[in-house]
């Protein structure tokens, strides 16, 4: 959550799915948010984005709601576009959807790209850009992409993630006996790491225009 001329930034984690945003109502007063910043990963549904690419979501939607309504505001996005910029990284501007399940397989994602024009999907941005709407603040969605258009991701991997969004240690055992698991794991977390790389860079650019003259 950044504070727009000051600089300021207080983290808080949602969850996979934003399960956990409800925690967000008891520590945003100590907090005194002024804009709520959504970052994360993503999954590429738009065919030229790759790994480490970045999304700007205007609008943002749930994948149940019929129309794209959940404009990001103008002043983020321009801000989160000059840092973009300074970061020298590629990113696109456009439709973000968030989904109820990961989007695994490209047949998923070139689906949300053909029949909603979404650039990437989610499943944590729309349901924090209704929060901050409710709390009265503005606020912007960036993801990076971990996967993209072309990337699968194996149903077995993910089932390593709790609900919380963490890796759970004892399902990660179970990989050592399932070596094509672990090539696909190596490379998903290659993608990972790139993605992540992105948006370090770009919530240093984003913070840092803040204290610039």
């Amino acid at each position: 959550m950044p504070r727009p001329g000051r600089g300021g930034l207080t983290v808080r984690t949602v969850g996979a799915g934003a399960s956990e945003l409800d925690r967000l109502d008891a520590t945003a007063g100590a907090a005194s948010p002024r804009a709520v910043l959504v970052v994360g990963l993503a999954g590429g549904c738009e065919p030229s984005l790759r790994p480490g690419d970045v999304v700007v979501g205007d609008p943002v939607a749930d994948q149940n709601a019929r129309a794209w309504s959940g404009e990001a505001d103008a002043a983020l996005r321009a801000r989160a576009m000059r840092a973009l910029d300074v970061a020298d990284l590629r990113y696109r501007v456009g439709p973000l959807l968030t989904v109820d399940a990961v989007a695994a397989t490209p047949a998923e994602k070139a689906g949300w790209w053909r029949t909603r024009g979404a650039l990437a999907v989610d499943m944590e941005s729309a349901h924090v850009m209704v929060w901050a709407r409710r709390a009265g603040l503005p606020a912007l969605s960036v993801r990076a992409i971990a996967d993209g258009p072309d990337d699968e991701v194996p149903r077995e991997l993910l089932r390593l993630v709790g609900a919380g969004g963490r890796v759970e240690p004892r399902a990660v055992a179970g990989l050592i006996a399932r070596p094509a698991l672990v090539g696909s794991a190596w490379r998903m977390g290659r993608r990972t790491r790139a993605a992540m790389g992105s948006l370090a860079r770009f919530v240093q650019a984003f913070v840092a225009q803040a204290d610039e003259p």
